[in-house]
């Protein structure tokens, strides 16, 4: 109750208090802390319910190959693989699914796909890890002919991440009339009704094409409430193919809308700027300023050794933080002065600083 609720200190509170815990105890309280993005603390209390020899349960092995995929742990991944061969768990749902993705959110592609035909049953999870997979690394082919293959077999009926999976698939790699034909079949044939999800995904494929304005046409088409996420996908694309008539106005909508994210009116006031129309360049900072838009700073990780270290912008915590800058400043140096490399700063920095 306390994980779903989000309360996931709370959770650990009552779980730490139970006088005994059994193989479901551990496995709810690992899924929590992955339910609730808590994916280093789901790992290392699964490595203290190893440590005291607790048999885990199918939950607990596919929750923490979830936190692994979140991590892109993949040397921790292959061990829980280790595992679950061990102890004599079979590749199929929900174990085969997640050990599928985690192999594919951490590159090891041909991995994923070994798992995936072993599996004795196959769900339509794990036909949808499949086929995200091969899209998100580079394979968009294979991914819409393992789509072909699935209706083929007949055997699954796919769902609506199905078709999220297969439009990514086709914005990749730039399939228009593709993508079209795929969002016809999934109304017409499957009696789908498209989600904001797939909406995004045509506006996606439509951008990444330089369809601006048939980008722009459909999500003014766009029969729900899409709230800021549509205009978004077109404001990035604006900018990258420097149409900034439409981008001011793509831009204008998110503004109208209420958006808060700083990026918003970054792209905005240089759009502006090129445009030379410094009144609306004020206008537009003037109003980031008013509303408080901030952004999220980032964060990455890498595994080292089998240790994952977190980075965020602007966070000194890390023990060897001042070796890193060093490093860093010492790679850049080389860079410039031994290789030439300079730089190219975006347009929209350029112009907003």
């Amino acid at each position: 109750m306390y994980c779903k609720a989000g309360l996931v200190s709370e959770a650990r509170k009552v779980f730490d208090g139970m006088p005994e815990r059994n193989a479901v105890s551990w496995a709810t309280m690992v899924s929590g802390y992955v339910q609730n993005g808590k994916d280093e603390e789901a790992f290392t209390l699964y490595c203290k319910m190893q440590t005291l020899g607790v048999f885990p349960n199918e939950l607990t092995m596919a929750s923490v190959l979830k936190a692994c995929s979140s991590l892109a742990a993949l040397e921790q991944g292959k061990q829980i693989h280790g595992c679950i061969v061990k102890y004599g768990f079979k590749f199929e749902p929900p174990i085969g699914s997640s050990l599928s993705t985690m192999y594919s959110k951490c590159g090891s592609i041909r991995d994923a796909g070994i798992v995936f035909k072993r599996m004795t049953e196959r769900d339509v999870l794990s036909w949808n890890a499949m086929m995200s997979g091969l899209s998100h690394n580079g394979q968009g082919n294979q991914a819409l002919e393992l789509f072909q293959e699935m209706l083929l077999e007949g055997l699954t009926k796919p769902d609506d991440v199905t078709f999220v999976n297969i439009f990514s698939a086709c914005s990749h790699m730039g399939l228009v009339e593709e993508a079209w034909q795929h969002f016809n079949t999934m109304v017409n044939e499957f009696a789908m009704v498209p989600t904001l999800d797939h909406y995004a995904c045509m506006v996606d494929v439509l951008s990444r094409a330089g369809l601006l304005r048939e980008a722009t046409e459909f999500i003014e088409s766009v029969p729900i409430d899409h709230g800021l996420g549509l205009w978004r996908i077109l404001l990035s694309a604006c900018r990258n193919y420097r149409s900034y008539e439409l981008g001011a106005y793509a831009g204008e909508k998110l503004i109208e809308l209420g958006s808060m994210e700083s990026s918003t009116y970054v792209i905005l006031s240089s759009i502006y700027n090129a445009l030379g129309r410094r009144r609306d360049v004020e206008r537009v900072r003037g109003v980031m300023k008013t509303r408080g838009a901030t952004k999220d700073p980032g964060c990455s990780w890498i595994e080292l050794k089998g240790v994952v270290h977190v980075f965020v912008v602007r966070d000194g915590m890390h023990p060897w933080v001042d070796e890193i800058r060093d490093g860093i400043r010492r790679l850049l140096k080389h860079m410039e002065d031994d290789e030439g490399y300079h730089p190219a700063f975006d347009f929209v920095l350029d112009q907003v600083g």
